[in-house]
């Protein structure tokens, strides 16, 4: 009794005549084989969940070494463009400077390109005896981040590339508000510039032949020696005259030495006068500009021998010869 109820008696049947197979296991047997299948099953279970969250790992870490690989790519390309824009925002700043000397303004200093890399210093040491520390270092950043040496690098890597581009972009934005002020300072020049050389007498306001030069001469009216205050131009009574810059009809009148005569101001210091004319086609206050009609040669006034045309230049003041004021 005591025997049947520490054993299991398996029976096997091999057929209607062959007599049936007993196996007597122990039950304490048949307990430790059920606890070790349990277990080998377990540890199977276990082997095979590592496998699969393995294989995931992987799997993931395969796409994002893909995006990285994108992001590493986007981002040089992205740098490229960028130091391509410092480039050409160094050649704009040297042609401002170039701009600033050429209209008369102090020119700025050129801030060159940016370095991209922040301030660096402090003590060093031989390479040699950090090579532990640094591998031990390097072991614990990947048990902390759990990302392979090959996936930490590419983030390093980019990351560098951003603050790079990051430098970059704030060096262009300072850059850009500098620049687009010193364009505005050179605008201004150049409109001033502008309409100082349209005011600046340059044409023939007449066609002919120079009569009489700028300077001393013998008087034809007294036979003394005197100052010749402009250049004479012979033409035909009625030829048209022309305003030779802009400006401003200061006078408009008759003198009984120049005859009928105008003065204009074209500002910057520069007057300019026309004797003896036939007829007068502005009045005091008119604005003309360079090639407009504003009067007839002629002969009026008693220092006047023939039709010619009597033109007068004076910068501050004083006379100058009106020849150096002709470039046509």
């Amino acid at each position: 009794m005591k025997e049947s109820e520490e054993t299991l008696t398996v029976i096997i049947f091999r057929g209607a005549r062959a007599n049936p197979w007993r196996l007597k296991i122990r039950k304490s047997i048949m307990k430790h084989g059920l606890i070790f299948g349990l277990a080998l099953l377990l540890i199977q279970g276990g082997i095979i969940t590592h496998y699969v969250y393995q294989w995931n790992q992987l799997s993931e870490l395969g796409e994002i070494k893909q995006e990285l690989t994108t992001s590493r790519a986007r981002t040089s390309n992205f740098s490229t463009e960028v130091d391509g824009m410092k480039k050409r925002m160094l050649v704009l700043e040297t042609l401002n400077r170039k701009l600033q000397t050429m209209f008369g303004l102090e020119a700025d200093e050129i801030q060159g390109l940016p370095s991209g890399l922040a301030g660096q210093g402090g003590e060093e040491l031989p390479y040699e005896g950090l090579q532990e520390e640094t591998s031990f270092e390097a072991g614990l950043s990947i048990e902390k981040t759990g990302l392979v040496p090959e996936v930490s690098k590419s983030i390093s890597i980019t990351d560098r590339k951003i603050t790079e581009i990051k430098a970059g972009l704030e060096w262009l934005g300072q850059q850009t508000e500098l620049e687009s002020q010193i364009l505005k300072d050179l605008s201004a020049a150049a409109q001033e510039k502008a309409d100082q050389w349209a005011s600046t007498p340059s044409i023939w306001p007449v066609r002919g032949a120079l009569t009489s030069k700028f300077g001393p001469r013998v008087s034809p009216f007294t036979g003394k020696r005197a100052l010749h205050a402009g250049i004479d131009i012979g033409s035909p009574a009625g030829t048209e005259i022309r305003s030779p810059a802009s400006g401003k009809v200061v006078v408009a009148a008759y003198d009984g030495r120049m005859g009928k005569f105008i003065r204009i101001d074209h500002g910057y210091g520069i007057e300019t006068t026309y004797g003896h004319l036939s007829k007068i086609h502005v009045k005091y206050g008119d604005k003309v500009h360079r090639g407009d009609l504003i009067g007839l040669v002629g002969s009026t006034g008693k220092f006047s021998t023939g039709p010619h045309l009597h033109y007068q230049v004076a910068v501050n003041d004083t006379v100058v010869d009106p020849i150096h004021y002709i470039l046509d």
